[in-house]
């Protein structure tokens, strides 16, 4: 683990620390289908934290985002101790606002949060400023989010302690000895990132390393800050830190290994022939080899719900088949990735062949 270096873009900073993996692996095991995490192993590595600790980190993972700019304000060596020492110093009750506000979080949701008293119940237009950044799905609705929401900030001081500890039992019981693991693959992957920068443009790189992910006027970013994860991947988790700073964790994981520990099956290539065996996802790739399209007019041309077309992109995406391009207003625009077609083909005999 190391602090901040530059690179030969003036724009870039690196960073590096298992501690973006301590969140980030805490919203796969949460989240297993979406990050491509087996439902079963999952839910067993929970189980090893006692009840109490599980409920925990399942309210607040549900709640809070991977804390990029909290990780890349440690002092190295940015790992799991990093994180639960840190908190231990301050009060315990601007524990959940340390690590859940972000700079783009609004005035107006941070208020309401803040003013949360046990026994006031938000007004209308309180719970909808506080949806403004949910996660819902089918398991997790609008009023189970927002009864979360009330439990922990109703009770700061009490969920602050609580969230150090159960942090203390998932580092005990999984992360400490994961953290052994993966360590010497965010070297690896940070390393292969600095010798690419060295031969790429920077949307080129940004590109590259997001799987991609091109971001559009990136030049308008006076400094970017990369880091590499483990668990993360293929995703790349995105924050805006300032008005001219942009925080990005990149996938490092290799193609050919597999998020479980012992499991010989890479998870690239399981997400990969997932993505070709859809008829849906292939007439999907077949339009937009014609023309960029976005998820609405996918949505037209192909007469299925935007959430399903939102759905069959992002698995296409997580295969590598897909690039995003990402406007400074956020509108997506998607494309084929051909490359991703010819590493899945490699991949597969790789595999097979036993190499």
């Amino acid at each position: 683990m190391i602090d901040s270096i530059h690179s030969n873009h003036s724009k870039i900073q690196w960073d590096m620390g298992t501690a973006y993996d301590l969140f980030v692996s805490l919203r796969a095991l949460h989240d297993p289908d979406v990050f491509g995490v087996r439902a079963s192993w999952a839910a067993g590595v929970r189980s090893r934290l006692p009840l109490e600790h599980r409920q925990t980190l399942e309210l607040v993972v549900r709640q809070v985002s991977p804390p990029l700019s909290f990780v890349h304000s440690l002092s190295a060596p940015k790992d799991a101790a990093s994180v639960i020492a840190t908190l231990k110093k301050m009060p315990a009750s601007r524990i959940l606002e340390t690590i859940s506000f972000t700079f783009l979080t609004s005035n107006a949701y941070k208020e309401t949060l803040l003013n949360a008293r046990p026994g006031q119940k938000w007004t209308p237009a309180e719970k909808q400023t506080l949806l403004e950044r949910v996660r819902i799905s089918e398991h997790y609705t609008q009023s189970a989010h927002l009864n979360g929401l009330y439990q922990t900030w109703t009770n700061r001081e009490a969920y602050g302690v609580k969230i150090i500890k159960a942090l203390e039992s998932y580092t005990e019981n999984f992360f400490a000895e994961e953290e052994h693991r993966i360590l010497p693959v965010l070297k690896k992957g940070l390393s292969h990132a600095q010798m690419r920068a060295g031969s790429l443009a920077l949307p080129a790189l940004l590109e590259e390393l997001s799987n991609g992910i091109r971001i559009e006027k990136i030049d308008s970013f006076s400094k970017i800050v990369l880091a590499p994860s483990f668990w993360g991947s293929p995703y790349v988790f995105l924050e805006k830190m300032s008005p001219d700073a942009l925080m990005v964790v990149f996938g490092a994981r290799p193609d050919t290994m597999a998020i479980i520990p012992g499991d010989i099956v890479p998870d690239a290539l399981i997400r990969s022939l997932k993505a070709l065996s859809d008829s849906t996802r292939l007439r999907i790739l077949r339009y937009l080899a014609q023309a960029p399209r976005t998820a609405a007019e996918l949505s037209r041309a192909l007469r299925l719900r935007p959430p399903t077309v939102l759905h069959h992109l992002n698995q296409l995406r997580m295969a590598g088949m897909v690039q995003i391009l990402l406007s400074k207003e956020g509108e997506r625009q998607y494309s084929p990735r051909y490359d991703g077609f010819e590493n899945t083909i490699d991949l597969l005999k790789l595999f097979v062949q036993g190499d």
